[in-house]
C-alpha cells in the first residue's frame, strides 16, 4: 500500500539541508548519472525550469566552460553562475524560439522538462494535459538539439503514453522510460528520455530538393513530345479535307485488292497444276534414248 502524501519527506528534507531549491534535483542528478548525458562545455536546455532545482544540477554537470539555459513563466532566481542565464517565456509564444536563441545562439546538447500540468484530480485529465506539456517541449527540442543530442521530459503515465512512446521511438535512436528513486510512491510521473536525436536523418530527409532537379529533366522530355504531337495534329486536319473524295476511290480499290488476292491464289493453283504436269511430260523424253541404243550396235 502507497505511503500517504507527505510534502516533506525524505528528498524534501535531503533537497533543504544540501542547498537545493527542489526535491526533482535529485530526480535529473540520478538520470544524468545513469545514462552520462552531458559533459564538460557541453550546452543544455531546462524547460519550465522554476524554481531551479533542475537547473542547479545542470549547470554543476556543463561546469564554467558550458551553457545552461533556463525558461519559465515565472521568473527564476539567480543562481550567482555567470554560465547559467535565464528568462521569462512562454513557450506558446510565436517569438519563444528567438527569445532562447538570444540567451544561446548554438544547439543545445540536452533538453529537460520538468513541466507538469495544475492537477484537478481527474486521471484521464491530468494525463492528457501532461501529453500536451511533453509534446510541447519535444517540438521545442527538434529545433534546437544537435544530432545525437537527448531529451528527458516528465510525464504522468496512462492514457495516449503509447502513442508517445512511437513518437519518441521515431526521433531518437534510443528511447528509455525511467522512474527515479525520488519521484513519490504515490505519484504516477515516470520520465522519458530519448538519445540519439535523429537531427542529421532529418536533415537527410530534405532529399525532395535532390530530387527537384531531376523533375525539371522530366518537363524538358515531355516538352519536345507535346510539340511533336500538335505537328502531326496540324497536317492531318488539313490532309483529311483534301483527301476526302480521295478515300471515297481508295475505299474502291481497297475493296478490290482482296478480291485479286485471291486471283493471285488461283493463278497460283494453276501454274501449280501444269507444273504437276511437266513431269510428265519428261516421262517420255526419258524413254527416247532408248532406241538409240541398238542404233549404236548396228
Amino acid at each position: 500500500m502507497a505511503k500517504p502524501y507527505d510534502p516533506k519527506d525524505f528528498y524534501y528534507r535531503k533537497a533543504k539541508k544540501q542547498g537545493l531549491r527542489a526535491r526533482s534535483a535529485f530526480k535529473i542528478e540520478e538520470i544524468l548519472h545513469r545514462h552520462r548525458l552531458l559533459g564538460r562545455g557541453d550546452a543544455v536546455l531546462d524547460l519550465g525550469a522554476a524554481p531551479g532545482g533542475f537547473l542547479q544540477i545542470l549547470a554543476d554537470a556543463v561546469g564554467e566552460k558550458g551553457v545552461a539555459v533556463g525558461v519559465d513563466l515565472e521568473p527564476i532566481r539567480n543562481l550567482g553562475k555567470r554560465w547559467v542565464r535565464t528568462a521569462v517565456v512562454d513557450l506558446l509564444a510565436p517569438d519563444a524560439l528567438d527569445k532562447i536563441r538570444l540567451l544561446h545562439e548554438g544547439r543545445f546538447r540536452l533538453v529537460t522538462s520538468d513541466m507538469a500540468p495544475k492537477t484537478i484530480g481527474i486521471k484521464v485529465t491530468d494525463e492528457a494535459r501532461s501529453l500536451e506539456l511533453v509534446r510541447m517541449a519535444l517540438s521545442v527540442a527538434e529545433q534546437v538539439l544537435v544530432p545525437g543530442g537527448a531529451f528527458v521530459a516528465k510525464v504522468f503515465m496512462g492514457g495516449d503514453f503509447p502513442a508517445l512512446k512511437r513518437e519518441l521511438q521515431g526521433r531518437f535512436a534510443a528511447m528509455h522510460v525511467i522512474r527515479p528513486e525520488a519521484v513519490r510512491e504515490s505519484s504516477y510521473e515516470v520520465y522519458v528520455l530519448g538519445t540519439g536525436f535523429r537531427g542529421g536523418a532529418a536533415v537527410g530527409r530534405v532529399a525532395p530538393p535532390a530530387e527537384e532537379p531531376g523533375a525539371p529533366a522530366g518537363p524538358e522530355r515531355a516538352a519536345p513530345e507535346p510539340p511533336a504531337a500538335p505537328e502531326h495534329a496540324a497536317p492531318q486536319p488539313p490532309a483529311a479535307p483534301e483527301h476526302a473524295a480521295a478515300p471515297a476511290k481508295a475505299a474502291g480499290p481497297a475493296e478490290t485488292a482482296p478480291r485479286k488476292k485471291p486471283a493471285a491464289a488461283k493463278k497460283a493453283t494453276a501454274t501449280k497444276k501444269p507444273a504437276s504436269k511437266k513431269p510428265a511430260a519428261r516421262k517420255p523424253t526419258a524413254r527416247k534414248p532408248a532406241p538409240r541404243k541398238p542404233a549404236r550396235r548396228a
